[in-house]
């Protein structure tokens, strides 16, 4: 299946192979281009009417990230994540949040804590009326917000571009009523750690919360990805 062409992306004054990238890149996060799928050049330079010149870059970012491989006399391929690749994505991000959460908690003003108190208070609320895509809108809000008061951009961008590659198994364990109220337990025991200034207890409850989100992902997909 290929993406939607918005023709916003089109008239941007950003060059072609950033827009291509993205474009790329958000279809296969969300599952629009499906592994083992063929990404042909022809075909995506015919689409965007361009050259295969900012296609073939695009591609070439995208492997080195690990999303698509080139295979002998097949071409461009999307990669699938397999069990030890989404584990470990856990385990850098244990170590990615808990750098970020010493860097909020030595940052942050009672505004701030405020802000966060209200988007936990918002995220409970969601849960009671059962909306799963509204929850995770939040809970990725209070993730955010965390990473903007640490006020590192480049750790930012990394957590950021690790969280985007489980977001499809995110939305699934949620749905799960169990994970959800303990994923909110979990939020909260985050923020009282950051409001009360305690970097170590925070580090603490970020990384419970991580290996809870690997548990369950663990349990709902652990036997297919095998």
């Amino acid at each position: 299946m290929k993406p939607k062409i918005e023709v916003s992306m089109l008239e941007s004054v950003r060059p072609i192979r950033d827009i291509v990238y993205d474009l790329l890149r958000k279809a296969i996060l969300e599952g629009d281009i499906k592994p083992g799928e063929h990404i042909v050049e022809n075909e995506y330079a015919e689409m965007l009417n361009t050259s295969r010149t900012p296609i073939r870059e695009a591609l070439r970012r995208l492997e080195t990230e690990g999303f698509v491989e080139y295979v002998p006399r097949k071409g461009v391929i999307v990669k699938g994540f397999s069990l030890k690749d989404i584990i470990e994505i856990y385990e850098i991000r244990k170590s990615l949040e808990s750098l970020a959460m010493r860097h909020a908690v030595r940052n942050i003003t009672d505004n701030d804590i405020v802000t966060l108190e209200r988007i936990v208070e918002t995220m409970e609320k969601a849960h009671s009326t059962g909306n799963i895509e509204e929850l995770v809108s939040i809970c990725q809000k209070f993730h955010d917000t965390l990473l903007m008061i640490s006020s590192m951009p480049r750790l930012k961008t990394m957590i950021n571009t690790l969280q985007e590659y489980l977001e499809a198994f995110k939305r699934a364990t949620l749905g799960k009523e169990s994970r959800r109220k303990n994923a909110i337990a979990e939020h909260r025991e985050i923020f009282l750690a950051v409001a009360q200034r305690d970097a170590v207890k925070a580090e603490e409850q970020i990384i419970r919360h991580i290996e809870a989100s690997k548990r369950s992902f663990l349990e709902n997909y652990k036997i297919s990805l095998e």
